[in-house]
């Protein structure tokens, strides 16, 4: 009989075994940090992790692939989201791995964004001029970034979300609100999980780009905890910025969504 060789997916690895599969856990335990926070339905498996938040943005409905599809039966992973959510409301699968085409489960492709990732070390440049930084805290300051995050990035119905929960400061997450003269320019956040800072929610108020506040902010997220390494899905417009703060590539994700159905 053969000898099972590792491949780095089994359930029972310690999830430190990789930097790709420390990330993957990450994200998977955020959405259910944010669908349990919102009251919504979380399920895990060895193959995923859903956590549909009941949110109307499907960017806080989610599901995490946790084994490549050559090991899970990834029609069957599939059927078990679609099952899951309802018809009404749109969810996003994130996979590490390029995924066969889903389109024949009513999903579409959304695209295939790097994963970047920066060692832990080192400082931020000083900070724009007039810009606060405020760590959200209060009640307020919640509802602030709620509404900072869905005109910004831009995400309609998100201050309906997670985010609209005060519930929300209570767990992993740590979330940065950028304030100018008193009012709301940018936002990021950081889920500290599994050895990583996980760095989400960037956004910029439209009015407000190309002050230097995105950046400044997403520094803010990347030290959530100063002594751990930090990982963030990029955009091909934001790879530049990202590069400059010392992240590298490291390689492309794959996402689809299911857009809800009305």
């Amino acid at each position: 009989m053969a000898e099972h060789l590792t491949h780095g997916w089994e359930p029972e690895l310690e999830v430190g075994d990789s930097l790709l599969r420390r990330y993957v856990h990450a994200v998977g335990d955020r959405v259910a940090f944010m669908a349990e926070v919102a009251g919504g339905c979380v399920e895990r498996a060895d193959d995923v992790v859903l956590g549909d938040a009941g949110s109307p943005a499907p960017y806080d409905n989610g599901a995490v692939l946790l084994q490549p599809p050559e090991i899970c039966d990834i029609d069957d992973v599939v059927q078990r989201l679609d099952e899951a959510v309802p018809a009404s409301r749109g969810f996003v699968l994130l996979s590490a791995w390029t995924l066969p085409d889903l389109r024949r489960f009513g999903l579409e492709l959304m695209g295939h964004p790097p994963l970047m990732f920066r060692p832990a070390g080192g400082d931020a440049p000083a900070t724009p001029p007039g810009l606060d930084i405020v760590e959200v805290r209060t009640h307020d300051e919640r509802a602030t970034f709620a509404r900072a995050l869905t005109d910004g990035y831009p995400m309609p119905g998100g201050d309906d979300g997670p985010f609209g929960r005060d519930d929300v400061l209570a767990g992993p997450l740590r979330l940065y609100l950028g304030m100018v003269d008193g009012k709301p320019v940018a936002t990021a956040g950081a889920c500290v999980a599994h050895g990583l800072n996980d760095v989400e929610w960037v956004s910029t108020m439209p009015d407000a780009r190309r002050q230097g506040y995105g950046e400044a902010l997403t520094w803010a997220a990347t030290f959530a905890d100063r002594s751990l390494p930090s990982a963030l899905i990029a955009s091909d417009l934001g790879q530049a910025i990202y590069e400059r703060m010392g992240y590298v590539k490291l390689l492309r994700m794959t996402l689809w969504w299911r857009p809800p159905q009305t």
